[in-house]
């Protein structure tokens, strides 16, 4: 959890290390869930909760998947991911990119106000065109800087959060960062059925 509270705040392990004069090596270790918040002594987790400029109460909860306002999802906007990765699937990534490219769709999407759509689309093209060692489209270069305060996941994994079924640290390896940089979770654009 704490990579992506990270994330949120535009701030890496290191960094958060110089900040808070926490060890590198404790924070990798909250931060891959592998030592637990609640052992962490009270003087480290203050430094911490400074560094981050977060409540310590909000913090711990945080850790502890006991507040998950870090966290948005959206109904729509699983359907629309769902579509894009079908569409991706059934033309293939290079007739995606032609299409997508020619109806400006993210300008489009992001004209209309329709952020969520504009940056997961514009996500999209940037980790085909990474995939294939395609240049990205310039064009978009704006737009790329665009990052949402919360994290959007998929109802799904909202649930196992909730539940406690899963941790951030176990699907974390399965992010795909160009969407993360903008605060999207994606990991299953092979996995479309």
């Amino acid at each position: 959890m704490l990579k992506l509270i990270l994330s949120t705040k535009n701030m890496t392990i290191l960094e958060l290390s110089k900040k808070s004069k926490v060890s590198y090596s404790t924070l990798l270790k909250i931060a891959n869930e592998k030592f637990d918040f609640v052992n962490v002594s009270s003087s480290i987790k203050r430094k911490i909760s400074e560094a981050l400029n977060i409540e310590l109460n909000k913090l711990s909860m945080m850790l502890s998947y006991d507040d998950l306002s870090l966290f948005s999802s959206d109904d729509e906007f699983d359907l629309f991911k769902s579509h894009i990765c079908h569409e991706l699937k059934y033309l293939n990534y290079k007739k995606f990119l032609i299409k997508y490219l020619k109806e400006d769709s993210v300008f489009e999407y992001y004209q209309n106000k329709q952020y969520l759509e504009s940056i997961y689309l514009l996500s999209m093209i940037d980790y085909l065109c990474e995939s294939h060692n395609l240049p990205l489209v310039k064009d978009y270069d704006e737009i790329r800087q665009y990052k949402f305060d919360k994290v959007y996941i998929p109802k799904s994994l909202y649930y196992q959060l909730l539940t406690r079924t899963i941790k951030i640290s176990d699907i974390y390896q399965e992010f795909i960062s160009t969407f993360l940089s903008h605060n999207i979770v994606e990991a299953e654009i092979e996995k479309v059925a």
